[in-house]
């Protein structure tokens, strides 16, 4: 008897796994990482891989040949819009379609301007670290026109600035879970090695904290360092450098809204990209005024929070129409 019960007890686990198994592979089935041989950014996902989410929105995908949320890699023609930035730009929380680069790629089509948009955005890749690998990715990709970095955070320390200039970065770690392939490929185990992980791993901090009066004038100087260094590499691979900020917006308690930005830290880019002919994309006119009219926040999921995490398919769309009117304007400008 003993053992039919242990027997029992084994089957119910072994059954109460593959259910949990089969139900991460459908909510939360993230790609694994590897390194990327060039150095474009740190890591990349698996090449060719399936990827679902159902726990900030819901999309599901499959990785290109060089592991990155597109439909399809660069051909023969090359890339006209290289777009570098972290997971809000590599957009794994809304479908391929509504992501800002697919609809960039639309939009630019639409109003005439050929070339493939390409988009390298891959998750724990802030500002200054692809700032660090910029000059490799231009180098590998070749874009002949734009290169466009986002951010979503413009409070950065001195430290990360000097590791972006002089790309002393330690390199993202492609560790995913430290087991044998045949378990680590399953979704549940990958879901709570992962869970686990952010537990541990705390966020990078700014030296300047809220930018108190005394480090402003500091800060500045160091922003203007930064966007000149963007400007030089950019330069001298023959094309435009274009940042774009999406800040997230607070709903405060009367229903109004404001954007969660530093105004020093927002007239420190403002002027540093004037300054060094880095185009300097805002968007924060853009977010409160969906806001006021439609009550539209830019970041949040029916299933999360409204306001906070990843950009949702209307933030996808917003700033794909700037970075589009921006280009136009560009263009017309040549």
């Amino acid at each position: 008897m003993k053992i039919k019960k242990i027997l029992v007890n084994l089957l119910a686990v072994v059954l109460a796994v593959a259910i949990l198994d089969a139900f991460c592979w459908w909510f939360y089935n993230p790609v694994a990482y590897v390194h990327d041989d060039v150095r474009a950014t740190d890591t990349v996902r698996v090449p060719n891989t399936f990827n679902s989410r159902a726990k900030e929105g819901f999309a599901w995908h499959m990785t290109d040949a060089n592991g990155y949320n597109n439909a399809e890699v660069p051909g023969e023609d090359g890339v006209f819009v290289l777009m570098m930035g972290s997971s809000q730009l590599e957009g794994f929380n809304v479908m391929l379609e509504e992501n800002a680069a697919s609809r960039l790629q639309v939009n630019l089509m639409e109003n005439g301007v050929e070339g493939f948009v390409y988009n390298i955005g891959m998750s724990n890749h802030m500002l200054t670290r692809n700032i660090a690998n910029m000059d490799r990715a231009l180098t590998h990709y070749a874009p002949t026109g734009y290169l466009v970095l986002e951010t979503h955070d413009l409070s950065i320390g001195s430290s990360s600035i000097e590791n972006a200039i002089n790309d002393s970065y330690r390199r993202i770690s492609a560790t995913e879970v430290p087991l044998p392939d045949f378990l680590a490929e399953r979704p549940l185990l990958r879901a709570l090695y992962r869970q686990f992980m952010s537990m541990l791993e705390g966020e990078e901090t700014s030296n300047y904290q809220e930018l108190k009066p005394e480090y402003v004038a500091q800060y500045r100087t160091d922003i203007q360092r930064l966007m000149q260094h963007v400007a030089d590499v950019a330069g001298s691979h023959g094309v435009t450098p274009i940042l774009y900020y999406h800040p997230h917006l607070l709903v405060q308690a009367d229903g109004t809204a404001r954007p969660q930005t530093d105004p020093n830290c927002l007239a420190a880019y403002a002027d540093a990209c004037a300054a060094t002919g880095v185009v300097f994309v805002d968007l924060t006119q853009e977010f409160l005024a969906a806001y006021e009219e439609a009550y539209i926040l830019p970041h949040g999921f029916a299933n999360t929070a409204p306001g906070t995490g990843h950009l949702n398919e209307e933030g996808c769309r917003m700033i794909a129409e700037k970075l589009c009117d921006t280009i136009l304007m560009l263009e017309a400008e040549k």
